[in-house]
C-alpha cells in the first residue's frame, strides 16, 4: 500500500512542476515581445511571475499538507 502512496507522491510533485516549464517559456516570450518593442511582453511577465507564485506556493505549502493526511489515511 505504501508503494501505491509513494507513487502517487511522485505523480503529485512531478505535475507540479511541469507547469515551471511552460512559465520559463513565458519568460523567453515575454522578453522576445519586449525586444521586439511590443509591450505586450510585460503582461506576459507578468503572468509567467503570477504562474510561478501560485506553483511555488502549491509546491512549498499545500503538497506537503497533501502528502501528510495521505500518510495519516488507513
Amino acid at each position: 500500500m505504501s508503494d501505491d502512496r509513494d507513487v502517487a507522491t511522485r505523480r503529485l510533485l512531478f505535475w507540479l512542476r511541469v507547469p515551471y516549464v511552460a512559465d520559463a517559456g513565458l519568460v523567453v516570450i515575454g522578453v522576445w515581445l519586449l525586444l521586439d518593442g511590443n509591450g505586450v511582453g510585460w503582461w506576459v511577465l507578468l503572468f509567467a511571475a503570477l504562474r510561478a507564485v501560485v506553483g511555488t506556493i502549491s509546491l512549498f505549502v499545500i503538497a506537503p499538507r497533501m502528502m501528510a493526511a495521505r500518510r495519516r489515511e488507513p
